[in-house]
């Protein structure tokens, strides 16, 4: 089962290691012409998730300032992926038109599985849908000496079975560093990549701070329901907390572009 981190690795007199985790900041997820722009499905009001782009390239100046580490995370589809349906998608079972496909042989199709212009990392290490343990240790060394982001390419909604070297990285990367992780949490969808994701890290132990104002959601799950859970295990944050966060952070911290 995995380690117990519910103590405050402060108190073991360790300074945590801050991990920024970007999830899901994709073309066809955050540009309105995207092929799954993500807005309120139940909302046609709603001007969905592109309105808080601003809000996540602070957030990424906050990371590149403040954490040790970037991960990016984003789909990286093929049409035999279970969660792409192009005849009848139908998001109560999980499944969506085809988006993301960072497999395909159609180029226009591929750009739309990119991080979006505004917060598109230069050079990062890339973890590989299809990742091996081996894979994911030699990604997390390198990340650590070159001082490089990472994109963790996955096939699934949850990146931790959408990429089979997930959890060894996660791993890999506490091992390098030598200091307990500690997740600020970004992204797109509130109420599916996201969510699984700070769930999934919060089901592994690790402290998670996720940021209830850089995120949207399809309207699936009602937002306060989504901030409960998460706030009931790690803690829910808004930007404007963020340089609050920098300051209970010793000093010195390496930064990460």
């Amino acid at each position: 089962m995995n380690a117990d981190r519910s103590q405050d690795p402060k108190s073991s007199g360790v300074e945590p290691a801050l991990v920024g985790w970007m999830v899901d900041a994709q073309v066809d997820f955050m540009d309105p012409a995207g092929r799954l722009y993500v807005r309120d499905l139940f909302d046609e009001t709603d001007a969905g998730s592109a309105q808080v782009i601003p809000v996540l390239e602070r957030v990424l100046a906050w990371m590149k300032e403040n954490c040790d580490i970037i991960v990016f995370t984003g789909d990286w589809h093929g049409l035999e992926d279970a969660e792409i349906d192009p005849v009848a998608p139908d998001p109560a079972m999980n499944t969506y038109p085809p988006h993301c496909m960072g497999r395909s042989f159609d180029q226009n199709e591929r750009a739309g599985a990119e991080i979006i212009e505004p917060l598109r990392p230069v050079n990062p290490l890339v973890l590989t849908h299809d990742s091996t343990p081996g894979d994911a240790l030699a990604v997390a060394a390198r990340a650590i000496a070159e001082q490089r982001s990472v994109f963790v390419r996955k096939t699934k909604f949850n990146v931790f079975d959408g990429n089979p070297g997930c959890e060894a990285f996660i791993a890999a990367l506490e091992k390098t560093l030598a200091r307990p992780l500690q997740f600020v949490v970004a992204g797109i969808a509130r109420d599916v990549c996201m969510t699984q994701a700070v769930d999934g890290l919060l089901d592994r132990s690790y402290p998670v701070f996720a940021l209830r104002d850089a995120t949207w959601g399809l309207g699936l799950e009602p937002e306060e329901t989504t901030l409960a859970r998460w706030a009931e295990r790690g803690s829910v944050i808004t930007t404007h907390e963020l340089d609050g966060l920098s300051r209970s952070l010793k000093n010195g911290r390496t930064s990460c572009a």
